[in-house]
Order: structure tokens, then sequence, then C-alpha cells
């Protein structure tokens, strides 16, 4: 179907699809329903990893891998390159109990950090429910419209994400680490220590969280020691951590070694000093001190860095600039 719209829509010089969807239902057990008994929890949490895990075996009928959005994704990339993606029906049941709340949450993080592009739940959640709070913790958790960063960042956990998952997020609208942790055991909870990497925190970290109590709690703050952030969280529970970004002091200022030499070969070569280690830094060339135009950028792996360019027949100047 793909391939013949695709076929039509290069002859015809129009697009009809922009988005190719799909629906799924858990089909194992009582999933979709409302039971919340042991094995269907327990077979709740787990089911989730239909929609991205390329291992997981679909314990129903079906008794093969899903891996829904992989699987799309791969159609689209062989049959209509450029077409969007979207599960337009999907539904995990439980919609009153804080079971289906961690499976609801685990579902709207594996979306974005699949980078899905449109998802449709069916039916909206009951306001108040376990499973709409759980929706709530991503969309407006403080009431105040305050959301999940919009750029998924790799985020992972070491342990059975059928225990315990996690997702994380960058907010264009702050710069804040947005980071979701799902404890989907039924009794236990679960110790939690989250490492950062290229990320500068500023303050301490908000938290708020869902449990079983069914209210979206803040809590309070937390402080990053050094890159790490520990804490428990307790079973069955939804918690986000806020995390502000602090800002990056600049690194000193380059030092062009002058005059520079002109080689025998007719090349111009000068030194960059002051740099620092594992930087980029980009050297840029102008006639007139006001137009200026690159000309290459290195990554230092020591604080100086020789240059050699081409001279020019009309006088010239040269400068180099951290590259961010």
């Amino acid at each position: 179907l793909l391939n013949q719209i695709h076929q039509h829509d290069t002859n015809s010089g129009q697009r009809l699809l922009d988005y190719f969807t799909l629906h799924c239902y858990p089909q194992e057990g009582n999933v979709g329903g409302t039971a919340v008994d042991t094995t269907t929890a327990l077979l709740r949490n787990r089911c989730t990893r239909v929609f991205w895990d390329t291992n997981y075996v679909d314990q129903s009928w079906i008794n093969q891998v899903i891996m829904l959005i992989p699987r799309m994704k791969s159609w689209v990339n062989a049959y209509y390159p450029g077409t969007k993606i979207g599960v337009t029906e999907y539904n995990w049941g439980a919609e009153a109990n804080i079971n289906g709340a961690t499976a609801q949450a685990d579902i709207d993080g594996i979306f974005g950090r699949e980078s899905l592009d449109l998802a449709t739940r069916w039916t909206t959640p009951s306001t108040g429910t376990p499973t709409y709070n759980a929706m709530k913790m991503y969309r407006n958790y403080d009431g105040n419209k305050s959301t999940f960063g919009d750029t998924s960042v790799s985020d992972g956990v070491s342990t059975n994400v059928d225990l315990v998952s996690s997702f994380a997020a960058m907010r264009s609208s702050d710069g804040a680490l947005t980071v979701m942790v799902i404890n989907k055991q039924l009794q236990t909870s679960s110790a939690l220590t989250v490492n950062l990497a290229n990320f500068v925190m500023a303050g301490t970290a908000q938290v708020w969280q869902l449990t079983s109590a069914n209210t979206i709690n803040r809590l309070s703050d937390v402080t990053v020691s050094g890159s790490m952030l520990s804490t428990i969280v307790p079973a069955q529970s939804i918690t986000l951590f806020v995390l502000p970004a602090g800002t990056v002091a600049p690194p000193p200022p380059p030092v062009l070694v002058a005059p520079g030499s002109l080689s025998s070969s007719n090349t111009f070569n000068f030194q960059l000093t002051n740099g620092v280690a594992g930087l980029s830094y980009i050297m840029q060339t102008s006639s007139d001190l006001l137009n200026w135009q690159p000309l290459q950028t290195n990554t230092l792996t020591t604080s100086s860095n020789s240059y050699a360019f081409p001279a020019s027949p009309t006088q010239s100047f040269y400068r180099a600039q951290w590259a961010p």
C-alpha cells in the first residue's frame, strides 16, 4: 500500500498520505480490561515492549515479535520515505488503578523515545483517574502547564525495564532536563541513582510524584552531588525530576602567535595557543576586519594547534574563536 501510494504521488506530484498509522491493543490475557490481579498486573508491565523491543515475543495468540514502531519505520523507509508514523488507537487497561497509570506513563515515554510522530489514546481517561494523572505528569504536572521536555536525550536504567523504566528529555523553553522514572514493581520500592553526563545543572532538582494515593505531589527538592542524584522511589509510582540548567563558563580566549611566517611553499604558518584540550576552535579570515569567512575547525588534543594556509596575494587577517 505504501509503495503504491508513493508511486501515485511521484507520478502526480501531489502527496496523498501525511501519516501512516496503526492501532495497537494488548492481546495478552486480561491486560486490556480492568483486571489488576498480580498475574495481569505484571503482564501489563511487560507487554508495553510490543511497541519497541526487537526481541520481545508477544505472549498471546500472536506469539511473534511485534516491535511495532521499528517495524513501521522500516516499512516507511523502504516504501515511502518521509512519511510520518502514528498509533491512532491504543489502551492498556486498568484506567482507575495505579497499574494502568504506570503502563500509560511507560507508553508515553516509549512513544517519545522512539520518535513516534502521533499518538491518540482510545479513549481519554476520565478526569482524576490514575491514568489521567499519569498523562498529566507529562503535560501539566504542576497545574501551570509545565511539561516534560520536548527533545529526547539518551537515558538508561541498570535494571530490568519490566521493573523500573526511565525516560529523559531537554525542555527547550528553559533548558531544564526532565527525567521520568516509573517503578512498576507491585510492592517493592527501588533505590535510584541518576548519573548526569554533558549537562550542567544549577540549584536543586524539583521532584513530582504520583503513587497509588492518586495525587500528584511535589516532594522536597533533591541535591545533585557532583553529577549524581540518589533517592528512593516507592512501589507503583511515577516520579518526575526537573533539573534546572546552569550556565557553562566560556573558556579563555585563544591566542594566535604572531607574527606568522611565510614558508618556501608559499603557505602562511602560525599557531593557536591558550586553547583547551577537547574543545573545538574555528579559524576565520577577513580582508577588511568586517566580513569573516570560516577556514577550518579543529578539536584540540592539547592547548595549542598549528595552522598553514595558502598565502593570499592581498592583505588578509586571521582570528580564532571557540566553537561551542
